[in-house]
């Protein structure tokens, strides 16, 4: 998983991720409602109107992705998954988050 990847198109919340696979509803607030990678640090994120700052980083476990909202005072980190070209998998990290998931399809 690189930042090339996602970057491109209109990535929308469609079910939860759960064992790598579509499961129930997205729970990602605020992304389940559509974000937009604009280029290797940043995302639009159409719930608040706003962009936010995001970075990679492989942390021996899997792949974690994470957000700043600096306006807004945000800060999540997820787990993300790469399922295919235009499907990718997340999962909260932090306790506050670790029932949070969401599998996203780019539009």
């Amino acid at each position: 998983m690189t930042e090339e990847d996602l970057i491109g198109g209109y990535w929308i919340g469609t079910a939860g991720y759960e064992d790598g696979e579509p499961a129930g509803e997205p729970n990602c607030m605020p992304f389940d409602d559509g974000i937009e990678f604009k280029d290797k640090e940043t995302v639009y994120v159409e719930t608040y109107d706003t962009d936010f700052s995001y970075w990679l980083e492989d942390n021996g476990d899997g792949i974690e992705i994470h957000f700043r909202g600096e306006e807004l005072g945000i800060y999540l980190s997820f787990y993300i998954d790469k399922i295919n070209e235009d499907d990718i998998g997340l999962l909260g990290k932090e306790d506050i988050q670790s029932e949070e998931s969401c599998y996203l399809e780019r539009q």
